[in-house]
């Protein structure tokens, strides 16, 4: 399943860039390719917390959680 890309410009750190560049490189990957990783690595991690979040949210209004 092939996916629509979109172009974005964003200015980082050079020293991010060259770590950017180092990562890519010993994966044999491009940059763009190691940062889109990055970035849905990021979404995937806060949708988790926020999922998580809602669920302690939910537990805790039916009453549903352990206390001390």
């Amino acid at each position: 399943m092939t996916r629509e890309s979109t172009r974005i410009s964003l200015l980082i750190d050079s020293d991010i860039r060259d770590s950017l560049d180092k990562i890519a490189s010993a994966y044999g990957k491009n940059m763009s390719t190691v940062i889109s990783e990055a970035i849905e690595q990021y979404i995937d991690h806060h949708e988790r917390h926020a999922s998580l979040t809602q669920i302690e949210a939910d537990a805790s209004e039916e009453g549903d959680f352990a206390t001390d």
